[in-house]
């Protein structure tokens, strides 16, 4: 939940900024270093943060993101505040992404547990047999912690029944940005966990559910720490040392591997790291950064106000982050991240490859 930040153990909210903005045909943007415009990357005009795509079974693409208020982007059916705004684009190996929000995904809002009428953030969606269970973030009723909750649908644009309060850890920590996934047939959730870490620092967690998207916390596994990097320093925080915005991946090579987003939010700093956690999703010992990903994020704006990125993106923009690894209808590894414009983050979709020199997006 990348518009949310720890100082020490103190939290303190900031809005998520939004802009009007009309229907156009998402653009094909230019990869850093390629000599030609990508025909596979597309951006959204719609101010989504923290997206998460996934493949509905009418075959088109459903992408979700944070809370949306009334009257903010272009509407091709939605209306209103859009507490889990939905994008439909798409369909087969042709994924794009729309610039109009079609649906509320949650249009009752978060649950009872939360505070009425609360933004939500994040939400993570995995289908599960005919089921489609979506994990989001709230603040806590009363005491304002950032917790997450469940929710369950038969459609992928909804609506979604919620199912109550899924984590909230003891002494005020956080638990955020849940991204489910599946693997043989059971479904797994990992996410910001701030209870494996004290102070002003952050970690994240990968836990095994049961049919019911109930978490069996004994399978919990620490999965990685910001003390396991050091390009995670949030410096307008008090700093705070940010991992966030997980997602979870099983590559060719038969490996896991965990995507995750550190530093700022809203500053051209917040990029993608990603780390190898071997060859099971709920690994014995705490994930690897690859590459020289302890000291640089993977993926990240190359500019002079970036960190010094190991690859840069379609477009180049700033701090992206947030990103999240589907598979498209054809097999294809596919990714979905925003990016941020000095006000407002948008949704970005791109092809996810593996060249000998590491993961590549097109």
């Amino acid at each position: 939940m990348s518009s949310v930040r720890l100082r020490g153990v103190l939290v303190a909210f900031a809005a998520t900024a939004v802009v009007a903005t009309t229907a156009a045909a998402a653009p094909a943007v230019a990869v850093p270093g390629d000599d030609h415009p990508s025909t596979l990357a597309s951006t959204s005009t719609f101010p989504l943060a923290d997206p998460d795509t996934v493949l509905a079974k009418d075959g088109s693409y459903v992408t979700y993101g944070t809370t949306v208020g009334a009257g903010k982007g272009a509407r091709c059916g939605a209306t209103g505040k859009l507490y889990v705004p939905v994008l439909a684009h798409g369909s087969g190996s042709t994924v794009g992404m729309a610039n109009c929000a079609s649906h509320d995904a949650l249009p009752s809002g978060p649950g009872g547990w939360a505070e009425p009428g609360g933004a939500i953030w994040a939400p993570g969606v995995a289908r599960l047999g005919d089921r489609y269970f979506m994990f989001y973030t709230a603040s806590r009723k009363s005491s304002g912690q950032k917790c997450i909750g469940r929710a369950v649908a038969t459609s992928a644009r909804g609506p979604f029944e919620d199912r109550g309060e899924w984590a909230c850890p003891g002494g005020g920590r956080w638990a955020i940005d849940a991204n489910p996934f599946v693997s043989g047939g059971t479904l797994y959730v990992t996410y910001r966990d701030d209870a494996i870490a004290t102070g002003a620092e952050t970690g994240i967690s990968t836990v095994r559910t049961d049919g019911e998207g109930r978490a069996i916390w004994d399978t919990r596994r620490d999965m990685l720490k910001s003390t396991d990097i050091t390009w995670d320093t949030a410096k307008t925080s008090g700093g705070t040392h940010v991992v966030e915005n997980p997602s979870m991946w099983k590559a060719a090579d038969g490996r896991w591997y965990l995507m995750y987003s550190g530093n700022n939010w809203d500053s051209p700093r917040y990029a993608t790291g990603i780390a190898d956690c071997g060859t099971t999703p709920l690994p014995g010992s705490r994930c690897t950064p690859i590459r020289e990903g302890v000291a640089r994020p993977f993926f990240g704006f190359t500019g002079a106000t970036g960190l010094n990125p190991i690859s840069g993106l379609p477009g180049n923009h700033q701090g992206p982050g947030g990103m999240d690894v589907f598979a498209a209808a054809d097999g294809t590894e596919r990714v979905v991240w925003h990016w941020w414009d000095g006000a407002t983050r948008f949704p970005m979709t791109g092809v996810l490859t593996r060249p000998s020199s590491g993961f590549h997006v097109s």
